[in-house]
């Protein structure tokens, strides 16, 4: 977070996503050993946890300050509910639309990423200005 002229703290944002899409292109070029098809779908499963959530972080987070409280709390059960609908459309886009998938390889990437996430904000937070 960093200190702005008017005193509020903006979230790192932009480090968070980088830092989520690095994990995602480092387990695709790992799936990618195996083979290009589980390199594939293990990057298709990482961008299917890392949009909604690119979204979510951009609804939420545009509102600052006591003011703002209450348009923060309204989109922030908007961006929720948005978040859990994009998932659900991006994975049966892809069980429906691509034809060969390594299933193993698009889960196993997204269960990362849940998994991860929360680790990476914590490990990219700032450091409280005293």
């Amino acid at each position: 977070m960093t200190k702005t002229r008017t005193g509020l703290i903006r979230l790192p944002l932009v480090r968070w996503l980088t830092a989520e899409g690095s994990v995602v292109l480092v387990i695709s070029l790992l799936w990618s050993l195996e083979s290009r098809l589980a390199g594939y779908s293990a990057l298709i499963g990482g961008l299917i946890f890392v949009i909604p959530s690119a979204y979510f972080a951009h609804r939420v987070f545009r509102h600052q300050g006591a003011r703002n409280a209450s348009l923060m709390v309204g989109d922030l059960f908007r961006a929720e509910s948005i978040k859990l609908a994009l998932t659900a459309v991006f994975f049966a886009a892809v069980f429906i639309l691509m034809e060969p998938v390594h299933v193993p390889a698009l889960l196993f990437t997204f269960a990362v990423m849940v998994a991860i996430s929360p680790a990476l904000r914590w490990f990219l937070r700032s450091k409280p200005q005293r």
